[in-house]
């Protein structure tokens, strides 16, 4: 098994590596701590899984899927991530990964994403699975907002502001200015608070 990590922090880098070694002690490990590094050494070898964290140097959100899947189409992509996997898991199993593992998980959820990744199968946690079964009867808030606006959405429930996500997110204010719009308008709320406020409610309810 040849290994892709693409992580910027140290201890997480162990971690995996270790992990990793436990599922296949033969595996052949790489990292990187940019995406461009990450794509870079896609270019040179073949690797059968890429373990990416979405919050790193160099990082493209989204788009890093389908900037994979140019240089590897065949590489499974497994998102190993901080942030709150009921925002995040759907948009980017939607963008083209194969699952989404929380780096609050265990080794052994680990384990498992990686088993089911490698066995053609897509990963997501059994929360996240409950939450989408809970939610098939009723329409989530967020349900009609892109990748993309659920992306500025996260960002602003953060407490950012328009020039820090435009920065964030490498695009023009003016772009992050129409998201907002889009959002406030599809979820029905005045400002940035009712729209914490709102989330807040609306995951708690599914929980």
């Amino acid at each position: 098994m040849n290994v892709l990590i693409v992580e910027d922090h140290p201890l997480f880098i162990i971690g995996t590596t270790l992990t990793i070694r436990d599922i296949s002690p033969e595996a052949i490990i790489s990292t990187a701590t940019t995406f461009p590094d990450a794509l870079i050494l896609l270019e040179k070898d073949k690797f059968d899984i890429v373990i990416l964290d979405i919050d790193l140097p160099g990082g493209e959100n989204l788009k890093m899927m389908d900037m994979i899947r140019k240089i590897a189409p065949q590489v499974s992509i497994l998102i190993h991530s901080a942030f709150d996997e009921h925002l995040y898991a759907m948009p980017y199993l939607q963008a083209g990964a194969d699952g989404f593992v929380s780096k609050k998980a265990t080794p052994d959820e680990f384990k498992n994403a990686v088993n089911t990744i490698m066995n053609g199968k897509k990963y997501l946690s059994y929360e996240i699975q409950q939450t989408l079964l809970t939610n098939i009867g009723e329409p989530k808030p967020t349900s009609q907002l892109t990748p993309s606006e659920l992306q500025v959405m996260q960002l602003l429930i953060e407490g950012k502001w328009t020039k820090e996500i435009a920065h964030l997110l490498n695009l023009k204010q003016n772009t992050i200015s129409t998201y907002k719009r889009r959002i406030f308008d599809k979820l029905n709320v005045r400002d940035s608070i009712e729209l914490a406020k709102k989330m807040s409610l609306s995951t708690k309810s599914h929980h």
